[in-house]
């Protein structure tokens, strides 16, 4: 398995926890949502410290989560350890590489939050995850996942400068916390940013560098198609708003073609 860039920071799951833009982000309603009209388990690629995990299994469903991160599981788990038993017993959790990975179950519902799909920078690695999600989709399951609608403006200007995007504050382990983030670089034929969030603990300087893959709305139906799914709904926000030019996010429900 591939490293994980969220494993070179140190106790890199407090960190993320402690990021005000991840918890105002609007997505948990929509997924939790999601999982309710699904009748059957739920697996989340990409579960990260439970943000969303945790809010679905307290609906009652049961849920398994993978991600690629040592770190980001371990947080979970501490995060899930909070949780009373009832919750605990519908969780599982599991290290795992997004494009390959075999359960030995199928799943009425996959879901890939918070752009997770977007660190899949080729077209192989594009593929290798949707025929994964499909050897895991029971009948009639549905894929679920977000990617960010590019703002070809923002893109353009990208200029290399660190703009902060977190205020200075006490983690709560009384360290103090504050982040930027940077686009070192857009690829445009590959249609990558490489981006760097650079997080500042205690004076010491920490940089998370990965790469985004970003998608028009038409090749994510060419992409979907190729791999066996047909899309059911595209939103263009988490309040199931239309998909229209300068919608922030581009959500996709699909399913087997085959179906």
């Amino acid at each position: 398995m591939a490293a994980s860039s969220y494993d070179a920071i140190p106790n890199f799951g407090l960190l993320y926890d402690s990021v005000p833009l991840y918890a105002a982000r609007e997505d948990i309603g929509f997924y939790v949502d999601e999982a309710k009209a699904t009748r059957g388990d739920v697996l989340e690629v990409g579960c990260g410290t439970g943000r969303i995990l945790l809010p679905i299994a307290r609906t009652g469903a049961a849920i398994t989560g993978i991600d690629a991160s040592k770190q980001m599981l371990e947080r979970c788990r501490a995060n899930l350890s909070a949780e009373p038993a009832a919750v605990r017993s519908r969780v599982r959790l599991a290290q795992h590489d997004m494009r390959e990975f075999s359960l030995g179950a199928q799943f009425a519902l996959i879901i890939a939050p918070f752009r997770v799909v977007q660190h899949l920078t080729t077209v192989d690695d594009q593929l290798g995850f949707l025929g994964t999600v499909a050897r895991h989709l029971a009948p009639r399951g549905r894929l679920v996942f977000d990617v960010f609608n590019p703002r070809f403006d923002k893109l353009v200007g990208a200029d290399g400068v660190e703009r902060e995007d977190t205020p200075e504050h006490r983690l709560s382990d009384g360290r103090t916390f504050h982040r930027a983030y940077r686009i070192a670089r857009v690829r445009w034929i590959d249609q990558v940013s490489e981006a760097e969030l650079v997080y500042y603990v205690d004076g010491k300087r920490y940089v998370q560098a990965f790469e985004m893959r970003w998608y028009l709305a038409a090749e994510l139906r060419h992409l979907l198609a190729r791999a066996g799914f047909r899309v059911r709904e595209m939103y263009g926000d988490f309040a199931r708003g239309p998909l229209v030019d300068g919608c922030p996010e581009i959500v996709v429900t699909a399913e087997s073609a085959s179906a």
